[in-house]
């Protein structure tokens, strides 16, 4: 087993035509740890940034999918497709040429914040046991509840009609692809989405990610990924003393004695070392509920 490359979240810069799951049977075939998993999925038609997770890295995967995403899309007007991106086939045509910069700058504020998104036909979710793409593939089509997401920020970044480019900060669970319709829809327009690059993941960057043709080498890198605690630097930090250790041990959580926490907020709970011990949820009163427990793990 490969321990360097044991208990670690690993950024990758995935390539066009791979999914996620490719990128994990591709650092199988070369690294040998206990468990393989990852924090979100990307669509073979995107590229960019995905998270894979070693041994106990797998156990941070929901505290990761919660990170805001950011995503550099082109968005083609003048057609719409029933895969809503570049792949699939085109469902209706309109003309563009009405369409000028200030008209797409100036719809794009109406996006920011909390509102509902239809899931797309052509996903991952499932309906009874079976993904909703099959079920499209075969000609079917059931409703789909709408799902709350948050977009932080959308910026136009070039336009070059029919198409523009866009930088999008926003929630898990948003479609890139159904938002590319959305403002098309705003415009007055069919639109698709026509390329999509996946930069960021909370505090991961795709600068910083290992190319998925690279994965022969990993082993060799100084810096191949990074440990649990540095992993979650999002959550604020409380360092237990040795009496607060002893009691995680046996499943007790202790009292905060770091930052102020809000109720229901994440911490995670360091050893005098640094290593992650516990996640934790704060509770009133200063008091917590152990969430996770790694302190007979094998840390870093």
């Amino acid at each position: 087993m490969d321990d360097r490359l044991d208990n670690l979240v690993i950024p990758v810069n995935k390539s066009l035509g791979l999914s996620t799951y490719d990128v994990i049977r591709r650092f199988r075939k070369v690294v040998r740890v206990r468990k393989v998993g990852h924090s979100g999925t990307l669509d073979p038609l995107a590229t960019g940034l995905v998270l894979l997770l070693t041994g106990d890295a797998t156990k941070l995967s929901s505290y990761l999918m919660d990170l805001p995403k950011t995503y550099i899309a082109d968005i083609e007007l003048g057609s719409s497709t029933d895969t809503n991106d570049a792949e699939g086939k085109v469902v209706e045509t309109g003309d563009w040429s009405g369409v000028t910069v200030d008209a797409i700058r100036s719809i794009l504020p109406s996006f920011l914040g909390r509102r509902e998104q239809v899931p797309p036909m052509f996903s991952a979710l499932k309906h009874k046991g079976v993904p909703l793409y099959t079920m499209a593939r075969r000609g079917e089509y059931v409703e789909r509840k709408p799902r709350e997401v948050e977009t932080y920020g959308l910026t136009l970044l070039e336009c070059e009609l029919p198409v523009f480019r866009v930088e999008i900060v926003c929630s898990k669970g948003m479609y890139v692809r159904v938002l590319a319709e959305e403002i098309g829809t705003k415009l007055g327009v069919p639109a698709h989405l026509k390329n999509l690059v996946r930069t960021r993941i909370g505090q991961f960057d795709v600068g910083l990610a290992v190319r998925d043709d690279e994965l022969d080498g990993i082993a060799g890198m100084e810096k191949p990924g990074f440990g649990l605690a540095e992993a979650l630097s999002h959550l604020k930090p409380v360092e237990l003393d040795e009496q607060q250790l002893a009691g995680v041990r046996n499943g007790a959580a202790p009292r905060t004695g770091g930052p102020a926490a809000r109720v229901g907020e994440f911490l995670r709970l360091l050893d005098g070392e640094g290593n992650l011990c516990a996640i934790a949820e704060a509770g009133p009163a200063g008091m917590m509920k152990l969430r996770r427990v790694f302190i007979n793990d094998d840390r870093r």
